[in-house]
């Protein structure tokens, strides 16, 4: 399925060598989840070495657990930045297109304007540095739970102020609240750099792409027309790879290529 790329988590407990190959097998590209990657101690050498034997284009999806790049305290924000600029240098060693990264979230409730000025520095950070490397990046438009407030385009562009005009983004389609935000992000954001696919329904977020409020049957045209890389998202713990297939199957039986 050229253009679409699988998500590493949909195959947690799978050895990294049958996740290239089930790739390969759908000729699909793969986002490497960094963090599953040190959780699971696979090296970067391993990593080099199935991307050369199975020639899979990679994208690269930064640590964003347990991290906050807005965080009230400094010490925590440098940490978020530290362990994200790991994730730039290993997307670069192993030749990503992009890498993905979670915008920080409140500390505590607070009015958001409290929080912009320490997301806009951790963001004009990371986009210095990752030019110097000439990494493609992206931050990633959050849903609206918890702690999350970077939750659609107007928050991000006032939030990157004069970084907006050279921003790229990743637009997670099961962030969106319903079909027309997702067409009017589709519309309006400059540059999105890919899509995140996978559904919500009912609070759940990340659900099969059939199964949800989301109607991919509206989106499809939308979708398609832009031309965008499409990472299949999702959590499988399981050995059958039951939340991928039947993701595969949707977009089978709805004939998309």
């Amino acid at each position: 399925m050229v253009n679409f790329y699988l998500s590493t988590p949909l195959m947690w407990n799978h050895p990294i060598e049958e996740i290239f190959q089930t790739a390969q097998k759908y000729e699909m590209g793969l986002e490497i989840f960094h963090q599953q990657m040190e959780y699971q101690r696979v090296s970067i050498e391993e990593l080099q070495e199935l991307i050369y034997k199975y020639r899979r284009e990679v994208f690269v999806h930064a640590f964003s657990w347990d991290l906050n790049l807005c965080s009230l305290q400094r010490p925590v924000r440098d940490t978020a930045l530290e362990q994200t600029k790991k994730s730039i240098n290993f997307a670069h060693t192993l030749g990503a297109k992009d890498v993905t990264i979670h915008p920080g979230r409140m500390s505590i409730p607070l009015e958001e304007s409290n929080y912009d000025n320490f997301m806009y520095d951790s963001m004009k950070q990371l986009m210095e540095y990752a030019d110097r490397l000439e990494q493609s990046i992206s931050f990633e438009i959050m849903e609206p739970v918890g702690k999350e407030f970077v939750t659609d385009r107007r928050i991000m562009k006032r939030i990157a102020d004069d970084l907006w005009e050279k921003m790229y983004l990743t637009l997670d389609l099961a962030h969106c609240q319903n079909e027309e935000m997702i067409i009017d992000h589709l519309e309006q954001l400059p540059r999105i750099r890919k899509l995140h696919i996978s559904n919500h329904i009912k609070g759940k977020y990340h659900t099969p792409i059939g199964v949800g409020d989301l109607d991919f049957q509206v989106l499809k045209p939308y979708l398609t027309a832009s031309g965008l890389p499409i990472v299949i998202e999702g959590m499988d713990q399981s050995k059958e790879l039951e939340l991928f297939l039947e993701n595969l199957n949707y977009l089978e039986e709805e004939n998309w290529k």
